[in-house]
């Protein structure tokens, strides 16, 4: 799937997107954030999608996988699954310092508002440039760039709230 044709559905699936949310949480902000992550999703499986292929169910299926996956994670809550399989006492002391600051940023980014995590985990964790976060989000680019600029703005502040000293 190239990225105009991305473009071009995106406007006819997010409705039903939301709507699959919208259903399952009976929430607006949580119909969005399922549509928005399907889509990003979709977005990170374009190169792989046939031409022909029927994205429909396929979303559709992802967007239903998504909130029963975001449910488990609202009744169970996760903690960091980081493997220790060091055998120095220096690995292991690393990999601890690792899960430290990986929840760290984590508690961190949670502070985030809902849209600003989306954007901040579409832009760092699915790799998206700005242009694509706004076709994947129906944002404008200059919104997008400002809130993930707010977004980092205040994820430094919270990680480093006296000006670097913890």
């Amino acid at each position: 799937m190239t990225q105009q044709e991305f473009e071009h559905i995106v406007p006819r699936l997010r409705p039903r997107l939301r709507d699959i949310g919208r259903q399952f949480f009976g929430n607006e902000e949580m119909a969005e954030d399922i549509a928005q992550e399907t889509l990003m999703r979709l977005w990170m499986l374009r190169e792989r999608i046939e031409p022909q292929t029927d994205i429909e169910p396929l979303v559709v299926r992802m967007a239903k996988n998504l909130c029963v996956s975001e449910w488990r994670k609202q009744k169970v809550r996760q903690g960091n699954v980081l493997p220790i399989e060091s055998t120095t006492h220096e690995d292991i002391q690393r990999n601890v310092e690792l899960k430290e600051e990986i929840a760290r940023l984590q508690k961190a980014v949670g502070q985030l508002k809902p849209a600003e995590q989306r954007l901040f985990r579409m832009r760092h964790e699915a790799e998206m440039d700005i242009q694509q976060i706004s076709v994947a989000t129906g944002i404008g680019v200059r919104s997008v760039s400002a809130m993930l600029s707010t977004a980092k703005r205040k994820l430094l502040e919270i990680l480093n709230p006296k000006g670097g000293q913890q």
